[in-house]
């Protein structure tokens, strides 16, 4: 299902602010443009290593690798700083890191919610 997602990109960057991500990390960005390309179609989650990952990776010309790969730091650095944080934005406990992809999810899911 498609939602009329109407979040800002400013929403983005609160958003990952309460989980304790700044602009030092690659990254933020990174995770910033997925949410964004998500805005336009969010089925580009279910398939992130070719339509997600790669647009991305063009844009801040490094690889697909090092996107999942910063994003994926994302993700460790709200589960180990603000995981209550992160669990109220899952809506449920997590007994283990989000991956990249349920990250990502995770974050698109609050932001529509909002």
């Amino acid at each position: 299902m498609q939602h009329n997602a109407s979040f800002r990109i400013t929403d983005i960057q609160k958003l990952l602010f309460r989980l304790g991500i700044t602009l030092r990390y690659i990254g933020f960005r990174y995770a910033e443009e997925a949410l964004l390309l998500m805005k336009d179609d969010e089925t580009r989650i279910f398939s992130v290593t070719k339509c997600l990952y790669p647009p991305i990776a063009r844009k801040y010309s490094t690889s697909i690798n090092a996107v999942e790969r910063d994003i994926r730091t994302l993700s460790l650095v709200a589960w180990t700083k603000k995981r209550e944080d992160l669990e109220e934005l899952a809506g449920h406990s997590l007994d283990r890191r989000p991956t990249s992809t349920h990250f990502l999810a995770i974050l698109y899911a609050a932001l529509i919610s909002e």
